[in-house]
């Protein structure tokens, strides 16, 4: 794939577009853009064609290897491309490693594997099994593996054993792909991992080495700032990545497309924009929906007058708390004025409702606003970088008021697993069986 870069500004980043597939031509992702994080091929809880009326844009989808690797088998004996098995071949595929939704299992990193977090627990995966899952998958774009296992406060020696497994993974996955015959006709591209932790020096290192072979590849993903646990990413803040994202993209070519994936923030989003971070992921948009139980409703609109506008962002909320009981009897949508159909068709009363009854439709109509949202928000960011604003916006977007951390409420109606009986509290089957005796007894 081919990546142009349209528009390069002083302090908003950069605007480009993203094209240039054989097999599908006219598809093209404007940049500043999102690819949609999916579980086992599709967008959870949003159907192929619910995704369609949201976007009417060809998607880009992010599929992990943990959650599809138990699709191998099947596959190969279809012998159709991952997107063709999932029914999803108009859209253009990213095979990556991990699922940055899931919560990670902690272990200790192998020296020729890397360990992934499938539905049946934590397991490695080495170059040669991995390889033939990419033939068979036959994926628009792949990731090699790689060591990202790096975080804050990580030992040196933990991020120089990184960049060393990471280069010795990807020269064996580039020598593998070179050699085969189904990628290399299939067109399938790499993207390059950059690693190196919280050290300025190793990223420089890293992407030293990765500029030697830059004709193999077809964009950079910026690894190694988390370990993609949802609920520690989305408190990261811009203070503790930039000083390390914005001189890796600096460093890196201006003509390859940037990757950064992760749940973060809208506002360390912003920043990651202005530090020139081209691509993202939706997977904040499921973290948000589907397992806080929350609406994205900050606000991006900064056309208003000053003082008003100032008024209404320091009075604003960032998210909605559809489990908080105040909204039992309000009949308004999730947002004014959002034209997405959980507005247009429901209340805020009837997604507090469907919570409570933990109703299938909940997460979905959750799901099919904050899509809405926040690809409002990312168009928002590309008319701003064009127009060398985007301060205005992030500015706009820090006075509104966030809420507290989520934390996981204690469900008193918990769920029984089919072939379980429900458990009985164990005096007062005693006292019936007593009874019972003492009944038998005197009879």
């Amino acid at each position: 794939m081919k990546f142009t870069l349209n528009t390069v500004t002083k302090c908003s980043g950069r605007l480009g577009l993203w094209n240039g597939l054989e097999r599908l031509p006219n598809v093209a992702l404007q940049t500043p853009g999102l690819i949609f994080h999916t579980k086992g091929g599709s967008v959870p809880h949003v159907s192929k064609e619910v995704l369609q009326q949201l976007s009417s844009a060809p998607q880009f989808l992010q599929m992990s290897i943990s959650n599809t690797i138990h699709m191998q088998e099947a596959v190969q004996g279809c012998q159709k491309t991952l997107g063709q098995f999932v029914v999803q071949n108009d859209a253009v595929s990213m095979l990556v490693l991990r699922d940055p939704s899931e919560v990670p299992v902690s272990g200790v990193p192998e020296r020729d594997a890397v360990p992934i977090y499938t539905r049946c627990g934590r397991r490695t995966v080495k170059v040669d099994a991995y390889m033939r899952l990419v033939e068979t998958f036959q994926p628009d774009l792949y990731v090699p593996l790689y060591d990202g296992d790096t975080e804050l406060g990580c030992s040196k020696k933990r991020e120089q054993k990184s960049v060393e497994r990471t280069e010795t993974l990807v020269q064996e996955c580039l020598e593998w792909h070179r050699k085969s015959e189904k990628l290399s006709g299939h067109h399938t591209s790499l993207i390059a991992p950059v690693v190196g932790g919280y050290s300025e020096k190793l990223r420089e290192k890293a992407i030293e080495w990765l500029r030697q072979t830059e004709h193999d590849f077809a964009g950079y993903l910026i690894e190694g700032l988390h370990t993609y646990d949802p609920s520690l990413v989305s408190r990261i803040t811009s203070e503790t990545i930039l000083p390390i994202v914005t001189p890796v993209c600096k460093a890196l070519p201006e003509e390859r497309v940037r990757l950064c994936f992760g749940a973060y923030d809208p506002t360390v989003v912003l920043e990651l924009v202005s530090a020139g971070v081209d691509v993202f992921d939706t997977s904040y948009v499921y973290l948000k929906a589907a397992q806080q139980h929350r609406a994205l409703i900050f606000s991006f609109n900064v056309s208003a007058p000053e003082a008003e506008e100032q008024q209404e962002s320091s009075q604003h909320t960032t998210e909605l708390d559809t489990t908080d009981t105040r909204w039992a009897e309000d009949f308004s949508p999730l947002l004014a004025g959002c034209s997405c159909y959980t507005c247009q068709k429901h209340s805020k009363a009837y997604v507090h409702h469907l919570y409570n009854t933990r109703e299938m439709l909940g997460p979905i109509l959750l799901m099919i606003h904050n899509l809405h949202h926040y690809m409002e928000f990312f168009k928002t960011i590309r008319h701003h970088v064009a127009q060398d604003t985007l301060p205005q916006l992030r500015e706009h977007l820090s006075l509104q008021r966030t809420l507290p951390p989520y934390v996981e409420k204690e469900d008193k109606k918990q769920a029984i697993p089919m072939g379980r009986k429900e458990a009985t509290p164990p005096e007062e089957p005693a006292v019936d069986l007593e009874e019972k005796l003492a009944k038998k007894q005197r009879s």
